[in-house]
């Protein structure tokens, strides 16, 4: 999917796109936890992409995408926490 096809947030498909960026960028949280290392939001905009498949056609699309992630990530970092904390400190992310 090209970046600029994107859903927003008056698409019926809106919340399962959301989700999914939620889940990328949890999924790259662990991988940099694992590794011990940070990244900046661009960096982790840019991963997200690349992990869904999205092509970033425009520098809007970019900056529309960047937004959501600066936003979603709090909400990534905390179900990786709830769910460490569940698991006991193990668990697995699935995309």
């Amino acid at each position: 999917m090209k970046a600029s096809e994107a859903p927003t947030i008056q698409s019926p498909t809106w919340n399962q796109y959301r989700s999914q960026i939620i889940a990328a960028i949890a999924d790259v949280e662990v991988l940099m936890q694992q590794l011990d290392k940070g990244i900046n939001s661009e960096v982790m905009t840019e991963e997200v992409a690349q992990r869904l498949g999205i092509q970033i056609d425009t520098a809007e699309a970019y900056e529309a995408l960047l937004k959501l992630v600066k936003a979603t990530r709090p909400i990534a970092g905390e179900r990786l926490r709830m769910t460490s904390h569940e698991q006991g400190g193990q668990f697995v992310l699935l995309l």
